[in-house]
């Protein structure tokens, strides 16, 4: 279980108020890591430290600096340095740039949203691995090309949706030593400022934020955050691919699926019978949204030669709106898998329908034993037409041809090879293998998310 209540959405964490809180965080761990290297004096790293909280600021007053300013780092250096006692202000800052408080400020705000989509992505998967067990012998029919193929479970169904979104959770774990780095070299990113003990400098703020470091500084190098919004959109495609199956499986005609909706819920304004889907809908904009983010963020990755403002600035929006979204789609798939209903009579039913053609691969690979593949391929599917063209059962015939009777010796014996019921393949153990993965999965991730807390935050979880 999560130890800690998860927000209902993460806007906040990118607000104004939010970025600049960011920034004077930088600062802060910038003059304590001065400090450690006598780059500064401590009393002068104390007294910074001590004005690093936003509410301490007259926020409407650093706005209207920031306006009028058009540098919103300098308008909130110069507020910081401005609450500072005695010389301290005067080394606030010291040897940074903007871009480097900037990007670091834009990493810590999009790591708390990481930790937190992290941890509804475990919830969902929790949430998967037991509909998996429930639905693991649920008899179903597989589709391909969007007609019915072999007789499968749900469980084994949902097993698909759970392998890849476990491989989502892996890939975002992934990116963290790259996405979640801290690049802070000065005004070219070579140190200029800082020197030989430049790195050092780097290395210790990086510690105190609980960031990975680079070793070169570049400003122009933001390869890390394409990565990241990359393994986003692969996970928002795997909630589309999820969504898009549930949202057809919704429809009328096949019924398998549909949503727990309390009884207020309207489904249309016009027609009072409409039982709409409305969580699936929502999850399936949402992550089109995020899906899209992607091509943007790679334009916005390519900033000229050692810096450049009019790709920084891109940069930030869309990691903002990254940030927002991914956790919005978290959400909505844990919502949704609350609120699914699946309806086992339905599938069976739809399976039922015409079931014996189902199972025309069993056949043929039977009969293959004796007359081979091809020839019995071609035998089955020749049954097939006839049976569509003459309304005959696919049984009948399938029973014309000697080589079926040599290998059925009585209709009895045929008509049960043809029930779908008993072709389901390892459908039932793949779903609860995978129900087991997803479970240590869900573990591995909140065990990391507990060790990432303490690494970041040593006094506390945020």
């Amino acid at each position: 279980m999560n130890t800690h209540p998860l927000p209902v959405s993460t806007d906040n964490l990118f607000t104004s108020n939010a970025t600049w809180q960011s920034w004077l965080d930088v600062e802060g761990a910038l003059a304590i890591a001065q400090a450690e290297l006598g780059m500064i004096p401590q009393s002068a790293c104390d007294e910074i430290i001590k004005h690093t909280d936003l509410a301490q600021f007259d926020v409407k007053a650093l706005q209207n600096d920031i306006t009028a300013s058009m540098s919103p780092i300098m308008s909130t250096v110069r507020a910081l340095a401005a609450k500072c006692a005695g010389d301290a202000g005067g080394y606030v800052h010291w040897g940074a740039t903007t871009q480097n408080i900037i990007i670091a400020g834009k990493t810590l705000q999009l790591r708390k949203s990481h930790r937190f989509m992290l941890a509804r992505m475990a919830n969902a998967l929790a949430k998967m691995a037991d509909m998996a067990d429930q639905t693991a012998d649920w008899l179903t029919v597989a589709r391909t090309n969007r007609r019915q193929a072999l007789p499968i479970t749900f469980g084994y169904k949902m097993a698909g949706w759970i392998d890849e979104f476990q491989r989502c959770a892996d890939r975002l774990i992934g990116t963290e030593p790259r996405t979640f780095m801290l690049v802070f070299g000065g005004a070219a990113g070579a140190m200029h400022s800082y020197g030989d003990v430049g790195q050092k400098l780097a290395d210790t703020m990086a510690k105190h934020l609980g960031l990975t470091v680079s070793t070169v500084h570049s400003r122009a190098t933001n390869d890390g955050f394409a990565e990241y919004v990359a393994m986003l959109g692969m996970f928002a495609v795997a909630c589309e691919r999820m969504g898009t199956e549930l949202y057809t499986l919704m429809s009328n005609e096949v019924d398998e699926i549909s949503e727990i909706q309390a009884t207020d819920v309207v489904g249309s304004s016009t027609m009072p019978h409409k039982f709409n889907p409305k969580y699936v809908v929502s999850l399936l904009t949402t992550a089109t949204r995020l899906r899209n983010l992607v091509g943007p963020t790679m334009e916005a990755c390519r900033p000229s030669h050692e810096g450049d403002a009019a790709y920084n600035f891109r940069l930030y929006e869309l990691i903002d709106e990254a940030g927002t979204l991914s956790y919005k789609v978290a959400t909505q798939l844990e919502t949704l898998l609350d609120h699914l209903k699946i309806n086992q009579d339905r599938m069976y039913e739809n399976l039922m329908r015409d079931p014996a053609p189902l199972v025309s691969e069993k056949i043929m690979m039977q009969l293959a034993n004796t007359i081979g593949r091809q020839t019995a391929h071609d035998l089955v599917h020749h049954a097939i037409v006839d049976c569509r063209d003459t309304g005959i059962s696919f049984a009948d015939a399938l029973y014309k041809h000697d080589d079926v009777r040599t290998c059925y010796a009585s209709r009895d014996a045929l008509d049960t090879a043809l029930d779908p019921r008993h072709y389901t393949g390892r459908s039932a153990d793949i779903a609860r293998d995978t129900a087991a993965s997803a479970r240590t999965h869900v573990t591995h991730i909140r065990q990391h998310i507990a060790q990432a807390l303490l690494v970041q935050n040593p006094n506390g979880p945020a």
